[in-house]
């Protein structure tokens, strides 16, 4: 059976998206006008490029919904889905309430807000981790038997945890 839990963002995560969206498309005007202005051309190119850039790749990798079938829990994003078997989960743990928490997480690579905390993080408890996150008060922690742990929010984890301790059937 194959059961869909979406991932849902927290008010803080959208809010944070619309102002980083504002922020690169005011800076991505901004240096049209610079260019207009006077400034060398390829350096306003540059700057454009990976402004799009950095908005492109958040938007292919924040989760859309992780799907959880008889076989393992899969993590869609627009770019892939990443499956993780079963026979790889050691276990699953729903988050405490300091999980990321500033003073205790540090992104190492990726986005800590804007869609959401996708990349690679490192705390205290944890170490290093992936994170599909986009409302840390709704998030899982899932322990594999090789590699690094990866946490994943679901809008609905109260359906979500029973579904794994039933083994996905």
């Amino acid at each position: 059976m194959k059961t869909i839990y979406e991932c849902s963002h927290s008010k803080a995560m959208k809010w944070l998206s619309v102002v980083g969206l504002l922020i690169i498309v005011a800076t991505i005007v901004y240096e049209c006008w610079c260019v207009q202005q006077g400034m060398d051309l390829w350096i306003g190119i540059a700057v454009i490029l990976i402004l799009l850039a950095v908005l492109l790749s958040a938007f292919l990798l924040y989760p859309q919904y992780i799907i959880a079938t008889d076989e393992g829990i899969g993590i869609h994003t627009l770019m892939h889905t990443r499956a993780i078997p079963y026979s790889d989960i050691e276990r699953i743990e729903r988050a405490d309430e300091h999980f990321m928490q500033w003073n205790n997480t540090i992104r190492l690579f990726g986005s800590g807000g804007m869609l959401g905390d996708i990349g690679w993080f490192r705390s205290a408890d944890l170490g290093t981790f992936q994170a599909y996150i986009t409302d840390r008060k709704k998030a899982f922690i899932i322990y594999r038997t090789n590699g690094k742990p990866i946490a994943i929010s679901v809008s609905e984890p109260d359906e979500f945890m029973p579904y794994y301790l039933k083994g996905g059937k």
